[in-house]
């Protein structure tokens, strides 16, 4: 079942730049989407669009096939969670408060319990069990990133969407947080991430969609379209693809020995 339908979908910036040009895509339930391309290409502002905090100069996007616009903010924020680049907080929450900010969509519905028992979930996946009582602004960057990802985790949605979610962490977390996105999409719920990382999203991904100049110049499964050929064209520099242990493609730089 289809989770999120886009349709010849543009986007101009003030200015009249064009950030997504004429992008027709679908995320299914029970799949993981990888979102690449290089700085620039349109990936993150193609996710606003998705999540419905931007609204496309054309095209439409279908949520669980209604149109986005006509969904209730309230509704809205049961159905999807997102996570942005951006983990500021204006105040000094707790870690432990940051996260539970993520039931706020449900507090009409849930119980306490629920409440606390998502929280602890979601603070025991991303790590950060023993970091609850800090203050947020004490955290290091990949510390911080990892308590945002629990807040959404916490929210409980079908629908994630996650933007550059392994940006500032180590190899560990990088892994843990990509595991923890297969192990939703495994579970049934549509998962849309960006990751600049083309070995983690061909070990991790059911399909790779790939942005350039605004526009997607490619979309299949890792094998599919991790080539050489697309590395290149996309990102200006040659590349082996090699097999990787579990059968996913390997992105290697060609140097000046090789």
């Amino acid at each position: 079942m289809t989770a999120l339908e886009a349709r010849s979908v543009s986007y101009a910036a003030p200015g009249g730049a064009i950030l997504v040009d004429d992008v027709t895509l679908t995320a299914p339930y029970g799949h993981l989407l990888a979102l690449l391309g290089p700085n620039g290409a349109g990936k993150s502002t193609l996710l606003g669009l998705l999540s419905g905090d931007l609204t496309p100069s054309r095209g439409s996007i279908d949520l669980d096939g209604r149109p986005l616009r006509a969904w209730r903010a309230p509704d809205l924020a049961r159905r999807r969670a997102v996570l942005t680049q951006a983990n500021a907080m204006a105040f000094s929450f707790r870690v432990h408060e940051v996260v539970k900010m993520g039931r706020h969509p449900w507090a009409a519905t849930s119980t306490d319990e629920d409440d606390a028992r998502h929280v602890d979930a979601a603070l025991a996946a991303m790590d950060v069990a023993h970091l609850r009582d800090r203050v947020f602004p004490s955290l290091s960057g990949g510390e911080k990133a990892r308590v945002s990802l629990a807040r959404v985790l916490a929210q409980d949605t079908p629908v994630v969407m996650l933007d550059e979610p392994t940006a500032a962490l180590d190899l560990r977390h990088q892994e843990d947080v990509m595991t923890t996105a297969r192990a939703l999409a495994d579970a049934g719920r549509a998962v849309v991430v960006v990751v600049h990382d083309l070995a983690l999203a061909a070990a991790h991904a059911d399909s790779i969609a790939v942005m350039s100049r605004a526009r997607l110049v490619a979309h299949g499964s890792p094998a599919e379209v991790v080539t050489p050929e697309l590395v290149e064209d996309v990102y200006g520099i040659a590349v082996h693809v090699v097999e990787g242990p579990e059968g996913a493609p390997l992105v290697v730089p060609k140097r000046g020995r090789d």
